[in-house]
């Protein structure tokens, strides 16, 4: 008789279990791999599979492999660099890794895969704290369990002389893994709530994986908001009210620019920046009831210490120590690590006095300013600054002038202000925004430089706007007399050389975020915001209100209660508390079928064990292929069977035992079903 396709090698379940969750660590890592380890490990692995599917044992002996092991975290320290730990652990987990794939052959060894794993995971959770981190992990953790529960199955296996294990015992560990995973993920969310927290996460002692990186800049120069203006990642999140009706209206002020220094422009207020200031709720003499725009915003990590808000921001709640400067510019004492969540309330100005060291700084222009550029700027200058603004942004937005983010060809290495103005009128945001703000201060109109990013994609699953990178964008304020700071763009809206949608910043926009993409962004939002952003503050309050709401429904009853309210009026909690029951739900039904199941597979046995033995020998000639299991049938049936006629007489007889006689037992059993294991043997 042929063998059963469902049956599965017991030498194979390990090293592919093991290789699975090598490959999770790898992808966990990302880019803190090194191509080297990354090509031995899945060399490794590949020999390792390739000697357990043929079951002998890989080229290496276990001298070799020590060697080798000791040499290749030699090269990963040289290679890495002194201090680089992150790197060298990450480098040398790989390397183990790769070892212990060419010597798997005890449970012992996948208990040391295992522990390697969930090292790596924890190497990982110092770089990155992202939603794929958690599914990586929920991923590994059920894989390390599957690895657990094999080993029973596998010495039962090979106690009954077999080296495949039955897929209907594979099928019922598949089945208890995933309910005993559905029974793991509510107790863990239980733990995770209910445990202390430390003010500042461990990983964010490591620097943030492949996420310190920003398309916005401080400094306004050639190549610095070019270089990211096509990069997709997530600059920040923001959730705004009253909502937006036009997205092109969205300006995120990051940074002011005062200085002009020929084709840069760099911060430098007038006035020096305010003393640091500690985590603030508002802004003392602002009035709660002023017309002013909210901004729930999650920061992703960045190497930029700017925090980012529409127009001027009257009131802010910030967690992290920053600075305020006198032109509204909100600051950081330090880069985020991690994604950082703070408010803004935005408004206009809060004075339209413009002082005199701020006029002469709004003023300033370069001395080696080419004279013809003096001249352009004379012939567009009008009676008034609101007619020299006017005339301005027309010439600006005219025919002659194209957005591009390439050099013109007369400029391969690339073309300087006056070139920009008097000859090619074709370049980037920086270029018009440094060209305008030089314009009009060289006519008398007093103007900054602001940078940071434009637009936004609307994501009405979360109801939030997503800000990316190639959304950095530069435009220019410009003082006018009793209406003050006023926003101008001088970048045209149209269709750049690279055939991509230029909006009004030159950067591709989009109102929402594409349907395919919608759901996975909302699950990263609400990761950030359920797990990241669980402060012991917010930990705190939630076990209070918890505790208000059970001592309300016990003293008034269910049909008084009321939903939560006091601290958590303005957390996240609300949204993950129908997923909690669900889960919790879910969880309840899975352990109840098993239940039933259990009792249906009993039959109520437990009072009758001879009746259990019985059974369980009907079941082992039926995964032999006795499809009729009336009394009398099994005996033209293995005389039917492939093997020797030995094995079969003693197979019978055992199973008439178990079946008719009348004290079956446990040694009974075991003995049928090794029988049953050397008849396959010998087939």
């Amino acid at each position: 008789m042929a063998r059963s396709s469902s049956h599965i090698p017991v030498h194979m379940i390990g090293p592919l279990l093991a290789a699975m969750m090598g490959a999770l660590v790898v992808l966990a890592l990302g880019r803190e791999v090194a191509f080297w380890a990354l090509g031995l490990w899945l060399l490794a692995t590949l020999l390792g599979l390739y000697g357990a599917w043929r079951r002998q044992p890989v080229w290496f002996t276990a001298p070799l492999r020590l060697s080798g092991g000791l040499l290749f975290l030699l090269l990963a320290f040289v290679l890495s660099g002194w201090g680089n730990w992150l790197a060298i652990a990450s480098q040398s987990v790989l390397i183990l890794l790769a070892v212990k794939a060419l010597e798997m052959r005890s449970q012992r060894d996948f208990y040391q895969v295992a522990a390697l794993v969930l090292l790596g995971m924890g190497l990982a959770a110092w770089l990155r704290v992202d939603l794929l981190l958690g599914i990586y992990l929920l991923v590994t953790l059920y894989l390390a369990l599957l690895g657990l529960l094999w080993q029973p199955l596998a010495d039962a296996a090979r106690e009954r002389g077999s080296n495949v294990l039955q897929g209907r015992d594979f099928r019922y560990m598949l089945f208890f893994s995933v309910l005993f995973m559905c029974l793991l993920l509510p107790m863990t969310g239980v733990f995770f709530l209910l445990l202390p927290r430390t003010p500042t996460p461990l990983w964010a002692w490591g620097p943030p994986q492949a996420s310190a990186r920003s398309g916005f800049s401080a400094d306004l120069s050639p190549d610095q908001i070019t270089r990211l203006a096509l990069d997709p990642a997530v600059a920040f999140r923001a959730q705004i009210q009253p909502q937006p009706r036009n997205p092109q209206q969205l300006y995120w002020v990051g940074a002011i620019l005062w200085r002009d220094q020929g084709n840069t422009w760099v911060p430098g207020p007038p006035s020096p920046q305010s003393s640091p200031a500690a985590p603030q709720k508002s802004v003392p003499g602002i009035p709660r009831n002023a017309a002013l725009t909210h901004q729930e915003i999650v920061l992703s990590p960045a190497d930029s210490r700017y925090l980012f808000a529409l127009s001027y921001p009257r009131r802010w709640q910030i967690p992290e120590t920053f600075q305020v400067q006198l032109d509204g510019v909100l600051q950081l004492q330090k880069a985020p690590s991690l994604p950082l969540r703070y408010a803004v309330w935005s408004g206009s100005p809060p004075s339209l006095f413009l002082s005199q060291a701020e006029r002469h700084a709004a003023l300033q222009v370069p001395e080696n300013t080419s004279p013809a550029v003096r001249v352009l700027a004379k012939s567009l200058a009008g009676d008034s600054p609101a007619q020299t603004v006017s005339r301005l942004t027309r010439w600006f937005h005219g025919p002659s002038f194209h957005y591009s983010l390439k050099a013109p060809a007369a400029y391969p290495h690339g073309q300087s202000m006056a070139d920009f103005l008097l000859h090619s009128h074709t370049g980037f945001c920086e270029y018009y925004a440094g060209g305008l703000a030089l314009l009009l201060r060289l006519d008398g109109v007093p103007a900054r430089v602001v940078t940071g990013y434009h637009g936004g994609e609307y994501n009405p699953v979360g109801n939030y706007w997503l800000i990316r990178q190639r959304m950095a964008h530069a435009w220019v304020q410009a003082w006018l007399p009793g209406a003050g700071w006023v926003r101008l763009d001088a970048t045209p809206a149209s269709l750049g050389p690279e055939g991509q949608n230029a909006g009004n910043n030159g950067a591709m926009t989009q109102d929402q975020v594409p349907v395919s993409q919608r759901f996975w962004d909302w699950l990263q939002w609400e990761w950030v915001n359920t797990v990241i952003d669980l402060t012991p503050a917010k930990q705190r309050a939630l076990w209070t209100a918890a505790g208000l709401q059970f001592l309300h429904f016990f003293q008034h009853g269910a049909a008084a209660q009321k939903p939560l309210q006091g601290p958590l009026h303005h957390t996240r909690f609300q949204f993950a508390q129908p997923a909690w029951k669900v889960l919790l739900g879910i969880s309840a039904l899975l352990l109840l079928l098993l239940g039933i199941r259990l009792r249906q597979r009993r039959g109520d046995n437990s009072s009758d064990p001879a009746l259990y033995w019985r059974e369980r020998a009907i079941q082992a000639l039926r995964q032999l292929g006795l499809k009729d299991s009336r009394p009398g049938q099994e005996k033209a049936f293995c005389a039917a069977l492939a093997g020797p006629p030995e094995i079969r007489q003693q197979l019978l007889q055992q199973y008439q035992i178990q079946r008719y006689g009348s004290h079956p037992d446990a040694r009974g059993d075991a003995l049928l079903r090794e029988l049953m294991g050397q008849l396959r043997n010998e087939q």
